[in-house]
């Protein structure tokens, strides 16, 4: 069988058409047809059948379509091995939660960027477990977050633990946080519920049964911090998102727990994955990166 055939299909099955998979393969509609039509009778069964004007997939060409993304995973992966030495090129999709990509990855991204300057780098902020989602199904290379639980499939590296911080303007300076059995008439700012220091301050607070007057729910850190400053409420946030407003007392640190509570923060990508020179340059970038930031002082 020819394998250009299997990534026509795939190419017509994520495009939506055959017109749109020729211009994305740079050849003619009638290769794509003409592809389709070989592989169809390689097989002996019909991929496609027209619904109106539309092109669709037939039930065995759906059966078929995870064993083609395995296929080309595998070509892909043979195609990484064998330029193992080679500059690094080609696409990288990274995935990062949003206090990380605003504190942690810039140096990252400047030290990738002088290594790898042909590599074509795709960057979003997610939340921690859609990240972890996005790995296992190959939706991203490589996921910079924090620690959501274990997981077997996925290989992790470790950047380090981070502590967290309960931060508050100096009006609030004689909120006390460690007393059990207590309404606190303040409010507590954060990011969405799936926000993993979101979910261990809130675990806390039920466990020593307080109750907050409400939660206001924002999804930019840096504005979170503007509405702490404004005596607004509460947050808990990694130490070194807030580490300048704490050194310039804009923000005080309220007494919270006897140990400082942490949370680890990686690299991972799917086990199964072979690491193509870009994930491994992009790799010891943020190794480095994240090593200068623990030597820094404060």
């Amino acid at each position: 069988m020819d394998l250009r055939r299997f990534i026509t299909l795939k190419t017509v099955v994520e495009e939506g058409s055959f017109l749109r998979a020729s211009q994305k393969l740079c050849c003619t509609q009638s290769t794509v047809t003409f592809h389709i039509q070989q592989l169809e009778q390689e097989l002996s069964i019909q991929l496609f059948e027209k619904i109106g004007r539309r092109m669709c997939l037939t039930s065995e060409g759906k059966r078929l379509m995870p064993h083609i993304h395995d296929l080309t995973r595998v070509m892909a992966s043979i195609r990484q091995t064998a330029q193992q030495d080679a500059q690094p090129s080609g696409d990288l999709r990274v995935a990062t939660g949003e206090t990380l990509l605003a504190y942690k990855m810039p140096q990252v991204l400047q030290r990738f960027k002088q290594r790898a300057p042909d590599v074509r780098l795709s960057l979003q902020s997610l939340n921690c477990y859609v990240i972890r989602d996005a790995l296992l199904g190959d939706e991203v290379d490589l996921g910079v977050f924090y620690r959501v639980g274990n997981d077997d499939v996925l290989e992790m590296l470790s950047l380090g633990e981070q502590s967290l911080a309960l931060v508050a303007s100096p009006a609030l300076q004689d909120v006390d946080f460690t007393q059990y059995n207590q309404h606190i008439p303040c409010s507590f700012i954060i990011n969405e519920p799936q926000c993993i220091f979101r979910q261990r301050f809130e675990s806390l607070l039920r466990k020593r049964q307080i109750t907050l007057e409400n939660t206001i729910e924002l999804w930019s850190i840096e504005s979170i911090k503007q509405c702490v400053s404004a005596n607004l409420g509460v947050s808990f946030l990694p130490r070194f998102t807030v580490e300048k407003e704490l050194h310039s007392g804009e923000l005080i640190e309220l007494p919270f727990s006897e140990k400082p509570e942490l949370i680890t923060a990686l690299c991972a990508h799917h086990a199964g994955k072979v690491v193509s020179p870009a994930m491994r340059v992009f790799m010891e970038c943020i190794t480095e990166s994240f090593a200068v930031h623990e030597k820094m002082p404060g």
